[in-house]
């Protein structure tokens, strides 16, 4: 109806063209809203369509068949099943992938095509209609991809199909934008370079992708391909070197890993998802090592990785240097008498190069050698932490307790690097010989030093009355520092540009280093190798006495006291020991596994998880030893609530008070 204006009204007005469908309705499902549902009550299009033309199709076909048959009633006709209405595809339909890959939850109300279980019969007549044949079904494609066969399987056919399957994945997945394809000029090799990139949405970095070049060789799938991180791109060279190692680091486990389990698999496409997964990561990891070879150019220092070194040394053993010392001469005498006669070998220059190159090699060998300082008692500071702009530390005079061979006296002896120190046992009148021998600590070494000892083993270092001098990292510049404790950083300004400087140690380990066993003959008896013994700390090992004192037998452990920095077995060895008033210990060492450790009070230790004091008894007697502290006591003993719901008279309360 229309009203006056000529409006319809509002039951026949007509629903807006764009307006949603009812989520509830079009999947077949009831709406709790029904007529007043704001969103559209209609099925999917293509299905109404597809199932309307399926049943129009069925009713001109056999309508008329039965209408011939007297006396057959039309409404006896066996209905049409469901596989019928999805016989054939309709028009720009596409299968349902859930459904080839075993199962789709969505079922009749999918609105993708659900092919049929089993391949169609070859085209016959029907037995009720001759002259109409049934239509042969169109079969599905299957996804051709081999992701992976068995090791014992795989062919060089298969192998080959396998290779040319990841190749035109690879360049299926990558646009011609993102893709390089390089070919080597021998045309053995195809590199393939592509640009991936990071797809976390809360991507922190400013540098987003990565360019990485990857060969399959030959015999792929059964050897991995390579990879490379090509250096002419914003990536740092640092970076691109620890993303390439972790790479391939990941690759080679996974290739071994399918060889234990008899498969060959197709590895690239779960490489990239490794890859995008642990984008972040490398970045991290690789800009810490950036920052840190950046402080050390700042520095004026250079990292060189202990593989270069070692290939440096090993480049050139000793008989091949005899060897070439003895050619290099015969050569050398030979281009003489050439040169004599007014003829110059051709390969004259090339032989005076390399012989430039073995000579540096062989100076560097014996700058190595020479330079060594590993020997006697090293001196490490555990759980070293220095801050941004601290380049490095190095130790003036430091202050070491050293406990003498004879008699177990220990004593405190304060050593610099420029001339031993002579002293003699207070009780056995033992000589005593120390030497101090520095190193540089930095963010790369946490070495302290080196001490050389005769008749004496280190016991502890008192790092608060070390004098240590740090390096700034902004201005190069020197400055002193004292007064560093365990476990405490130390933070403080730089004396000359007022930079930041912080530093931290957690505790100190003496390791005794062995000598080298080629050295025999006098200079060996010299150095009295017998008489050196293994420092009194070490870790892992055991305290002497395991912490204990003639005070306190039961407390395995010594207490650093912040007062002067040493540890003592207890406050009264302290007293006896030193002159000032004693402040309160706030680390500890343990007396099973010489761990030093923040102080904390009856509990076990962190590492060994050792007791170092009497446990709490938790039973009311043992003999009359126990605890009488309910508190305190084991939920399971009977005296923890007694007369807890006992009534007390008010006389006997009056006589409590």
């Amino acid at each position: 109806m229309e009203n006056g204006e000529g409006e319809t009204t509002g039951e026949s007005k007509p629903r807006p063209l764009t307006q949603p469908l009812c989520r509830f309705f079009s999947q077949g499902r009831h709406c709790n809203f029904g007529k007043k549902c704001r969103f559209l009550h209609e099925r999917d299009d293509a299905k109404v369509h597809e199932k309307k033309a399926d049943r129009t199709a069925r009713q001109s076909d056999i309508v008329p068949h039965h209408s011939e048959v007297p006396g057959r009633d039309v409404g006896h006709r066996p209905p049409p099943s469901n596989n019928n209405s999805r016989a054939a595809p309709a028009a720009g339909r596409r299968p349902c992938r859930y459904f080839l890959s075993g199962h789709c939850t969505m079922e009749d109300r999918c609105r993708f095509w659900h092919p049929p279980p089993f391949p169609p019969v070859d085209d016959q007549p029907v037995s009720g209609n001759p002259a109409r044949p049934v239509q042969r079904m169109p079969t599905v494609p299957r996804p051709d991809i081999l992701k992976e066969v068995k090791l014992c399987d795989l062919t060089e056919d298969v192998a080959k199909k396998l290779r040319d399957t990841e190749i035109k994945q690879l360049k299926k997945r990558f646009p011609k934008d993102q893709l390089i394809i390089q070919e080597r000029s021998d045309g053995m090799v195809t590199y393939y370079r592509v640009t991936v990139e990071a797809s976390d949405p809360d991507w922190p970095f400013d540098l987003k992708e990565i360019d990485i070049m990857v060969s399959f060789p030959d015999n792929y799938p059964q050897e991995i391909f390579t990879l490379d991180i090509p250096l002419d791109q914003n990536l740092p060279p640092v970076m691109s070197r620890h993303v390439q190692q972790a790479s391939c680091e990941w690759l080679q486990a996974k290739h071994a890993t399918n060889q234990l389990l008899g498969k060959v698999e197709l590895l690239f496409r779960p490489f990239l998802r490794w890859l995008d997964r642990s984008m972040e990561r490398l970045f991290t990891e690789g800009a810490r090592q950036l920052k840190k070879d950046v402080d050390l150019e700042k520095a004026g220092l250079q990292f060189i990785p202990y593989q270069e070194l070692q290939a440096t040394v090993c480049e050139r053993p000793d008989d091949a240097e005899e060897g070439a010392s003895d050619e290099g001469e015969a050569e050398n005498t030979e281009d003489e008498r050439k040169v004599e006669g007014g003829q110059e070998g051709p390969g004259c220059d090339d032989r005076q190069q390399q012989d430039d190159e073995e000579e540096k090699v062989s100076h560097a060998v014996e700058n190595i050698k020479i330079s060594d300082p590993r020997r006697g008692t090293e001196v490490k500071l555990l759980g070293l932490r220095l801050g941004e702009n601290t380049a490095t530390v190095v130790a003036r005079q430091i202050t070491v307790c050293l406990q003498c061979n004879r008699c177990k006296v220990t004593a405190d002896l304060t050593l610099t690097g420029r001339t031993p120190c002579t002293a003699q046992c207070e009780k056995c009148s033992a000589n005593i010989n120390a030497a101090f021998r520095p190193c540089m600590l930095h963010h790369y070494s946490d070495i302290l030093g080196y001490l050389d000892l005769h008749n004496t083993t280190p016991a502890d270092l008192v790092l608060q009355d070390c004098d240590l001098t740090v390096g700034c990292l902004s201005c190069s510049q020197d400055g002193p520092i004292q007064n560093v404790s365990y476990g405490q950083t130390k933070e403080f300004n730089c004396e000359h540009c007022h930079s930041k400087l912080s530093i931290l140690a957690e505790s100190t380990r003496f390791q005794y280093i062995q000598p080298r066993a080629n050295k025999t003959g006098s200079s060996a008896s010299a150095v009295g190798y017998k008489t050196i013994r293994d420092p009194a700390v070490q870790k892992g090992k055991p305290l002497p006495e395991k912490g204990t004192c003639k005070h306190y037998k039961q407390s395995h452990r010594w207490l650093r006291f912040p007062c002067c920095g040493r540890a003592y077995p207890c406050d009264v060895c302290h007293d006896e020991d030193q002159d000032h008033p004693m402040e309160l210990a706030t680390r500890m060492i343990c007396g099973h596994c010489a761990k030093e450790q923040p102080y904390n009070n009856g509990k076990p230790c962190i590492c060994c998880g050792s007791m170092m004091t009497r446990g709490t008894r938790t039973s009311h007697w043992e003999g009359g030893l126990g605890c009488r502290s309910k508190v305190k006591m084991n939920k399971n003993d009977r005296q923890k609530y007694a007369n807890t719901n006992k009534t007390i008279s008010r006389k006997a309360a009056g006589d409590k008070k």
